[in-house]
C-alpha cells in the first residue's frame, strides 16, 4: 500500500520583518471560527471504514490515515514519520483543512479554538508552544529536499517507501517507480521546517503556511 508520508540561503532582516507584514493573517480568530466545522468532520470521520461508500473525491481521515475516494472505494495513505490525519481548522482563512499534522499542532489549534477534543487525544500531553528556533534550525534541511524535489519526476530511479513532491503532488515509491496523489484542495507538496521538533516532512500543506515557515526560519524558499 503506498505511503502518504506528509530550500540554504538567508534573508536579511528587512525582508522578514516584510514577510511578517504579509502574513500577517495568520489569526487565532480564524481558529475559533473554524474549529466547530472540523471538530463536526472529525466527528464524521470516526464512523468510516475503508468499506464505507464514497464518491470519487471524497478525502476522509480512516484511522489516523489519510483517505481518498476513487472507482468508489477508498485508499488509505500512511501518514509521514509521527503525524496523523485529522480535519484541522484553517488558521489563514475561513474554513477546514484535512490532512496529516503533526499531533502537537492539532492539538495546538483545538485549544486555540476553545474547542475540546480529549476523546481523540492527538497529543499525549498539553500543547506547547510553536518554536520559531526550531524553524531556524530546520530550514536549511527542508530548503535542500524541495531543491532535491525540482529534480525528480515520475521516471526517476527510487527505492520502495520513499517519499517526494513532484509537480506540486505528493509522491510514494513503491514497486520502483513514484506514484503521485494530488493534495486536497489549494494545498501543495513541499518539503516543511517542524516547529515543534528537530526535523522536516515531507506533505501536503496550505502555501500560505509553507510560506511563513520558510519566512520565520529565515531561508528562501527556492535558490
Amino acid at each position: 500500500m503506498p505511503s502518504f508520508n506528509s530550500i540554504a540561503t538567508a534573508l536579511a532582516s528587512a525582508l522578514l520583518a516584510s514577510a511578517a507584514s504579509s502574513y500577517s493573517r495568520r489569526s487565532i480568530a480564524y481558529l475559533q471560527q473554524n474549529g466547530p466545522a472540523a471538530k463536526a468532520l472529525n466527528d464524521q470521520y470516526a464512523s468510516l471504514s475503508a468499506s464505507s461508500s464514497c464518491s470519487d473525491g471524497d478525502i476522509a481521515c480512516i484511522g489516523g490515515q489519510f483517505a481518498s475516494c476513487w472507482d468508489g472505494s477508498y485508499h488509505l495513505y500512511s501518514c509521514p514519520g509521527d503525524w496523523t490525519c485529522a480535519a484541522i481548522p484553517n488558521e489563514w482563512s475561513s474554513g477546514t483543512s484535512t490532512g496529516c499534522d503533526s499531533p502537537d499542532d492539532i492539538a495546538w489549534r483545538f485549544s486555540q479554538a476553545g474547542i475540546s477534543e480529549t476523546k481523540r487525544s492527538f497529543s499525549s500531553s498539553p500543547p506547547k508552544a510553536r518554536s520559531t528556533a526550531y524553524l531556524q534550525q530546520n530550514g536549511p534541511a527542508a530548503q535542500a529536499l524541495n531543491d532535491q524535489y525540482k529534480a525528480l519526476t515520475t521516471s526517476s530511479p527510487c527505492s520502495d517507501g520513499d517519499i517526494a513532491c513532484i509537480g506540486g503532488e505528493f509522491a510514494t515509491c513503491w514497486d520502483g517507480s513514484y506514484h503521485l496523489a494530488s493534495c486536497p484542495g489549494d494545498s501543495t507538496c513541499a518539503a516543511i521546517p517542524n516547529e515543534w521538533s528537530s526535523g522536516t516532512t515531507t506533505t501536503c500543506d496550505t502555501p500560505d503556511n509553507i510560506a511563513w515557515r520558510f519566512a520565520q526560519a529565515g531561508v528562501s524558499e527556492s535558490k
